[in-house]
């Protein structure tokens, strides 16, 4: 493997820097502009940033078709490199070296592109798949109510698992079913505050989530600055080997033991697995199925945390295959009784004439 080349490394510490301080980029936005920038790096074994030009962004991008990396990885790992000789083209000692009109070499052809930003269809749990799984979680020791209520939380907030990790109680007002996100002590995607109130999905899971604080308050104790999902306490068994012991109270340091417990707990219902992300496809599916108003929908949507709710449809709104025929099959049934589908085009249209 080839070894670092100092001057390329030193560039690239002052553009993260740049990144991060001037256009307020987060740690993990930047982890990923790193791995395209060593992908590229890989290709040219090294060399010097200043010697690019057109005949290595042709290469690379033949590099990157042949690798086997989906088309959308494809199309973010160009974006980067762009960005990044943009940035390189205007500073010291480079102005001259790097030509914007290599730069452009970059670009995917059009069919190419279509292909990278096309929406996927994505799986996710139906409500109905949430309730069985719940349904046949354990709930006699604290850690198996743990993680009931870490499942139906999450059914009614669609609450990110990164932010989930950091709650704390005082985050959660139970006067008001409210979850506050604020990101100075939560971390939100984006740093964006979202406040969230339990969506009306199913009673039953919402008095799992208030039995769960009310355990954590009375039997444990907790206290406001305590976390709302505290991680595993572990312990030693008889043979001086590890095994839990009740809650600890200190934070999981990720997300990845959530992402766990999700996938277990559904593998135990005989189910697909699937990750908490995944419950906010749910969310929006059953806005769909309950006929939302616009304002309506448009508050659902402001719950998840979307500033628009074009990001609603766009980024978790596909209707379903069945469901699509179903709406096709009777078009001309609904014309007929002078009703018409509500269109992503018609929803924006009335949503800017609103002011939302």
């Amino acid at each position: 493997m080839n070894s670092k080349n100092p001057k390329n490394e030193r560039i690239k510490r002052h553009y993260f820097h740049h990144l991060k301080q001037a256009l307020g980029r987060s740690e993990q936005t930047i982890r990923q502009i790193a791995r395209s920038l060593t992908r590229f790096e890989d290709f040219t074994s090294r060399r010097d940033f200043k010697t690019f030009d057109q005949r290595q962004a042709v290469g690379f991008k033949g590099n990157l078709a042949r690798s086997g990396l989906a088309p959308a990885t494809i199309h973010t790992t160009l974006n980067d490199l762009k960005l990044f000789f943009g940035w390189l083209a205007l500073q010291p000692g480079f102005k001259r070296a790097i030509k914007h009109g290599d730069i452009e070499y970059l670009n995917l052809p059009e069919k190419t592109m279509r292909a990278a930003t096309a929406p996927a269809d994505k799986d996710f749990p139906t409500l109905q798949m949430i309730e069985k799984v719940v349904a046949v979680m354990p709930s006699e020791t604290a850690i198996e109510k743990r993680d009931r209520a870490l499942i139906a939380f999450t059914a009614i907030t669609g609450i990110r698992d990164g932010a989930m990790v950091t709650l704390k109680l005082k985050h959660f007002d139970e006067s008001r079913r409210l979850v506050l996100q604020n990101p100075k002590e939560v971390a939100t995607k984006f740093s964006k505050r979202i406040d969230t109130f339990l969506f009306p999905l199913n009673d039953t899971f919402e008095a799992i989530f208030l039995d769960w604080v009310a355990f954590l308050r009375n039997d444990e104790l907790f206290g406001e600055h305590d976390p709302l999902f505290p991680k595993t306490a572990l312990g030693h068994d008889s043979d001086h080997c590890f095994k839990a012991a009740g809650l600890s109270r200190e934070h999981w340091e990720n997300a990845s033991p959530v992402r766990t417990i999700f996938k277990t707990a559904f593998r135990n219902a005989d189910l697909p697995e699937f990750t908490p992300h995944r419950f906010r496809n749910m969310i929006v599916a059953e806005m769909y199925r309950r006929q939302l108003t616009v304002t309506e929908f448009k508050a659902w949507s402001q719950n998840l945390g979307h500033e628009g709710a074009m990001t609603t449809l766009t980024s978790y709104g596909k209707i379903g295959l069945e469901e699509q025929g179903r709406l096709v099959r009777t078009s001309n049934q609904m014309a007929g009784d002078n009703q018409r589908s509500l269109t992503a085009s018609d929803l924006e249209a009335i949503l800017k004439k609103m002011g939302l």
